[in-house]
């Protein structure tokens, strides 16, 4: 997923500014960097042509809706409530 990383602040007073880059993904972020090997960049292409980023959403939306309904059937079963 593309996040924005935080580039500067600035703070004048009791305001403060901040600048953010472009939105980027981990993958476009390895990829620009000099420090990674082109071996490992070819790696990393192959590698990321093989996944499909909806069907991983997916999974990740599944299994953290599998963990609080443990996590509910946990504290339902003592007689406490979970926390929100």
């Amino acid at each position: 997923m593309p996040t924005m990383k935080l580039v500067s602040k600035v703070k004048v007073g009791s305001q403060e500014s901040k600048k953010y880059d472009a939105p980027r993904s981990p993958y476009q972020r390895l990829m620009e960097s000099e420090a990674l090997p082109s071996e490992v960049k070819t790696e990393l292409t192959r590698l990321c042509g093989l996944y499909n980023p909806v069907r991983l959403q997916y999974n990740v939306n599944k299994a953290v809706l599998a963990l609080r309904e443990a996590i509910a059937a946990r504290y339902f079963s003592s007689g406490r409530e979970p926390a929100a």
